[in-house]
């Protein structure tokens, strides 16, 4: 289970690294428009002075030709997301190289012109961003790849240039800037990541199992993912007559009331601390005493059974007003020894038990009549609350039991005395 939420956690993180990346390139790509675009205004506007008044806002040319490679850049890395969508481990370093490098012609291009631009420590910004966006893909060996290869570049840049020795300064401060934006980044995308991977956990744990029960299994994974044998109470519910019923309905229409069905049984189970263990067909199998034990777990499983009979109603009267016949269901209850734990293979596993107890319960399940609920005689001596109304039956034969078994039926409320 564990490695079936890491895929889950992975897969999610790669999606929206992935849409990280087209909103990073659309708008540095748009940025960079708007200061080709404006600069080109710009220039027709003073062409036909000799010294026009604003010379000191002017771009540089090789600084705008930067700019504009870096927009056709990142306009080209759009057009081979949208070719190529699939997820590529090495595309955010290619794409911080590209980044740091463009940041490299950047500095090259101001620093070696006669007329700069800007001054010294305006590419650390552009370092600095380029660790932003680096943090966007949710990778923490992306933001320190990208801080690194910033910090090289730049030192590297500006001290081979011919501002010596301002440059010697700079390097200093933005190597300090740039150790300070990794490390914040850093430990924001590694916060968000921690988060992320709670919250996917809690969502595939929240499936089947109740939240309190969820929230253990994540705090204490060692503890609920190994094999045990302990005691559980097994539940057994199957829709009455379903068989039939499907052969008169589309495979649609058969889809579409399980879906109505399920949905406030499983709610039931899991407010009823229950771990739901699987469908079959129309049947729902459900435990307690597993992955946690607890004294009164066949006290909630009957509980959560009676709250099940007595749910049907809004589902049985969207039915009537649409012209369909009531849903009944018969559920059973058995408790004993079994053994709990994951099974099934590397990329799908599922929680179940396995023993006796759960043939049973499924046998009792059988023998209950539309609207029933059969307990097992070890379900019954396992009952701490009072006020559960019980009716021996005679000795059940089963198939698959040399002895018969000895039920209980839990008449309801609104049941009479059979």
């Amino acid at each position: 289970m564990s490695k079936v939420i890491v895929e889950d956690f992975e897969r999610r993180r790669r999606a929206r690294e992935t849409a990280s990346e087209r909103v990073v390139c659309v708008v540095v790509a748009a940025s960079m428009a708007a200061l080709v675009l404006t600069e080109s205004i710009w220039r027709v506007r003073f062409a036909s002075d000799v010294v026009p008044a604003d010379q000191a806002l002017a771009v540089s040319q090789p600084v705008l030709l930067v700019t504009a490679i870096t927009l056709v850049a990142h306009l080209a890395v759009l057009v081979l997301l949208a070719l190529r969508p699939a997820y590529e481990p090495s595309r955010k370093y290619l794409l911080v190289t590209m980044r740091v490098v463009l940041m490299g012609c950047m500095c090259r291009a101001q620093w070696y012109s006669p007329h700069p631009s800007f001054g010294l420590l305006v590419p650390s910004i552009i370092g600095i961003l380029v660790i932003v966006m680096a943090g966007l893909s949710f990778s923490r060996q992306a933001v320190v790849f990208a801080g690194s290869l910033s910090c090289i570049t730049y030192v590297v840049m500006s001290l081979l240039g011919p501002m010596w020795p301002l440059s010697v300064r700079a390097s200093m401060l933005t190597a300090q800037a740039c150790g300070f934006t990794t490390a914040v980044t850093f430990f924001i995308v590694d916060g968000m990541l921690r988060m992320h991977k709670a919250s996917v956990t809690s969502d595939r744990l929240s499936q089947f199992f109740a939240p309190e029960i969820a929230a253990r299994i994540a705090a204490e994974p060692e503890l609920a993912l190994r094999a045990v044998e302990t005691q559980v109470t097994v539940l057994f519910s199957d829709v009455s007559g379903f068989t039939e019923r499907s052969s008169t309905m589309s495979p649609q229409q058969v889809v579409d009331l399980l879906n109505d069905y399920f949905p406030p049984m499983v709610d039931i189970v899991l407010r009823h601390g229950g771990t739901l263990e699987k469908y079959i067909g129309d049947a729902l199998v459900a435990i307690w005493g597993a992955p946690f034990v607890h004294a009164d777990d066949a006290d909630r499983a009957v509980a959560a059974a009676i709250e099940m009979q007595r749910s049907l109603g809004p589902l049985n009267a969207r039915l009537a007003a649409a012209g369909q016949p009531y849903l009944a269901i018969h559920i059973g209850l058995c408790s004993g020894p079994v053994a709990a734990g994951y099974i099934g293979t590397a990329r799908y596993v599922q929680y179940a038990v396995i023993g006796d107890t759960t043939n049973v319960a499924s046998r009792v399940c059988t023998a209950a009549g539309a609207g029933e609920i059969l307990i097992a005689d070890s379900t019954r001596r396992m009952l701490t609350r009072p006020g559960v109304m019980l009716e021996a039956l005679t000795p059940v034969a089963v198939k698959g039991k040399a002895e018969p078994l000895l039920l209980h039926r839990i008449r309801l409320a609104d049941q009479p005395a059979a």
